[in-house]
């Protein structure tokens, strides 16, 4: 298949990127340590009664075996607005 115009592309060009940095953070460390900020105590049992799952499947959200489902992520943004006494907001998942 040709190109559509007769211009010319650009030549395709690397990007000097760093492979990572000492700041670099993936969104599930984030994501755990908002969850150990917002439960101080006993953080994956608190998670796991807001979801309605097991402990053993928060801890592997925690520490990073398993990625984190949509509703985990949707109960931490919840308690964060109820926090913020953002009360009228209800976040829910998607059927």
């Amino acid at each position: 298949m040709g190109a559509l115009s007769g211009a010319r592309r650009a030549p395709a060009t690397e990007n000097d990127r760093p492979n990572g940095s000492a700041t670099d953070q993936l969104v599930e460390d984030v994501l755990t340590d908002i969850a150990k900020s917002l439960w101080r105590k006993n953080t994956a049992a608190s998670l796991a009664a807001e979801l309605g799952c097991s402990v053993r499947t928060v801890e592997r959200y925690m520490e990073g075996s398993r990625e984190w489902s949509g509703e985990a992520i949707a109960a931490i943004v919840q308690e964060i607005l109820v926090r913020h006494r953002m009360r009228n907001v209800r976040v829910t998942s998607r059927q």
